[in-house]
């Protein structure tokens, strides 16, 4: 019977363990408030990130904040605190449930009003760690329009160039909400592929992609457009001649997995992109002898491709 119930009790343990409510706290300009919260909060069974960065200037601009902010950490509850002429406000929002929770601390000496700030904010996060609701329900936001912008570069192993195909990527893309429309330009840099003779390779792209956004910042994306491969001979053994250069086209289409990472209250993201990409009508490297044209090496079908990009968001 004792043994059942240890075994009883290890299991809600470790149940309990596996349900632990992450939690994101923005500091913001109230450090006092913040060491209050953080004593405050040292007993209870939660995950807490505290995240630095200004707050932005209206209540709905900070609910967007939120929002991102519980998307990005995989967190039930983001806490913040407005100071309020010598009083604070504290926030507290559940964004998948789309409450917010608000009270106001009036003006006081500034310790007894950041440990008042303090206990509001543990008493709303106990009450939502326990399965309650608190504050008021906030409309559902119609999803928005954002334009963002990337830079960085990539690597394809395509059995072409012996460093891999390089180039220089830029991506434009339209989110609204989870989805995202991409335009993706590349423009490779010409490197050498070295053998009998030695051949000149580079690789530029423009291809349409759409997105599907996930928490912690990972994306799915397929899409589909057009490689120019560009091929020139540099130097043949005796007996052999060049082929002309040529601009070779190609089709490709693939699926990508992104993940983006923004340290806290910067403007850009760093995002790292893994694909494959599968390119119909892939040229052939070829040299001339006395016997005629014959090939030296085939750019691969399928190519892992490998990327860094800064991402920042248009006005």
């Amino acid at each position: 019977m004792i043994a059942r119930a240890v075994a009883i009790v290890l299991v809600l343990c470790g149940a309990a363990a596996a349900d632990t409510m992450r939690v994101v706290v923005r500091e913001g300009d109230m450090p006092l408030a913040i060491t209050r919260l953080r004593g405050q909060l040292a007993d209870l069974d939660l995950d807490v990130t505290y995240t630095g960065g200004a707050l932005e200037p209206s209540l709905e601009a900070q609910i967007a904040q939120a929002t991102a902010l519980a998307d990005d950490n995989g967190a039930k509850a983001i806490v913040w605190f407005v100071p309020r002429g010598g009083g604070v406000d504290v926030a507290v929002a559940t964004p998948a449930d789309r409450r917010l929770f608000v009270r106001s601390i009036p003006a006081d000496d500034p310790s007894a009003v950041a440990e008042a700030a303090a206990i509001a904010a543990r008493g709303a996060l106990r009450a939502i760690a326990m399965g309650g609701t608190i504050g008021v329900e906030l409309p559902a936001p119609p999803p928005r329009l954002s334009l963002e912008a990337s830079v960085g570069w990539q690597v394809a192993l395509d059995g072409g160039a012996d460093a891999g195909a390089h180039a220089l990527a830029q991506r434009t893309a339209i989110a609204r909400g989870p989805w995202a429309y991409g335009l993706e330009l590349s423009l490779g840099a010409p490197l050498d592929r070295r053998g009998d003779a030695t051949v000149e390779l580079s690789r530029s792209s423009a291809s349409l992609a759409i997105e599907r956004r996930f928490a912690h910042g990972f994306a799915i994306e397929a899409a589909a457009g057009a490689l120019v491969y560009h091929r020139a001979t540099v130097s043949t053994p005796t007996g052999t001649s060049a082929t002309p250069s040529a601009f070779t086209p190609a089709i490709v289409v693939g699926p990508a997995l992104r993940w983006r990472w923004r340290p806290s209250g910067a403007p850009i993201a760093i995002e790292a992109i893994v694909a494959l990409d599968v390119v119909a009508g892939a040229p052939e490297l070829d040299v001339m002898d006395a016997s005629g044209v014959r090939a030296i090496g085939t750019i691969a079908i399928v190519q892992p491709r490998f990327g860094l990009n800064l991402v920042a968001g248009l006005p």
